[in-house]
């Protein structure tokens, strides 16, 4: 029984490992990882740090403490998977991968909005042989999440 015990949470953390490793080394799962934590009931500026490069993360950052200290809306005014301040993903989302160098590369997210059909783009980075990170958000209208948080506030 107790080798059993053990044989178990040794194959529970051997399981987990393995699930992460592929996010690391794959930029398309490291592209849904992302998505998956900042819709729903995840945060788009609070996305988990192992995921987002540390200058989109800072730039997130700071739309959070804008928000905080404006007690509202600073310069992210819709939803960057939506382009538009409502509506819904309809049906699953696809990844595919695109590379321009060893350290950068973008990830096309496709995907139905009111049965209109979306493309959402996440140019990726990576230091050396490090995990690829989220750089931006490009919206299916094309405009750069970062550079919008790079305004100043209205």
């Amino acid at each position: 029984m107790r080798k059993t015990g053990m044989l178990v949470i040794v194959s529970l953390l051997l399981t987990s490992t393995a699930q992460a490793a592929p996010a690391c080394q794959q930029p398309a799962d490291v592209a849904r990882a992302f998505f998956e934590a900042t819709t729903g009931k995840g945060d788009l500026l609070q996305p988990p740090q192992a995921l987002v490069s540390v200058a989109f993360a800072k730039a997130l950052h700071g739309e959070r403490a804008c928000q905080v200290r404006e007690e509202g809306i600073c310069t992210i005014d819709s939803d960057p998977w939506l382009d538009a301040q409502d509506g819904d993903i309809d049906g699953p989302v696809r990844y595919s991968w695109k590379q321009a160098s060893a350290t950068s590369g973008q990830v096309e997210m496709r995907y139905a909005v009111w049965n209109k059909a979306y493309v959402t783009r996440l140019p990726m980075v990576r230091k050396g042989e490090g995990c690829w990170q989220v750089d931006d958000i490009l919206t299916n209208s094309g405009r750069s999440v970062r550079k919008i948080l790079a305004q100043p506030v209205p």
